[in-house]
């Protein structure tokens, strides 16, 4: 929505008040952005570990190819099961 339509408030036409909003502008764009990559490295790295600790947490005598991570959707993360029956969540 457009607020071009409203006159500006007293002392808003001000050349220092434009360079705050401007600076407030950027500030919004880069938090958001930050937010977005700490997301990403997120999902593509602290699950990828959580998904490798399957594996190495294994029983013993359980080989690498007998392990199943599927997803789970809350809590965000893995469900490890093993050939001998047991789950452990991750």
């Amino acid at each position: 929505m457009s607020w071009d339509w409203v006159p500006p408030r007293p002392g808003e036409d001000e050349p220092a008040r434009r360079s705050d909003r401007r600076l407030r502008l950027a500030l919004t764009v880069l938090m958001v952005a930050l937010t977005g990559v700490l997301a990403v490295y997120y999902l593509t790295v602290g699950l990828d570990q959580a998904r490798a600790g399957c594996t190495t947490d294994r029983p013993a005598g359980v080989a690498v190819d007998e392990v199943t991570a599927t997803w789970r959707w809350w809590p965000p993360g893995y469900d490890c099961s093993y050939p001998s029956g047991g789950a452990t969540s991750v």
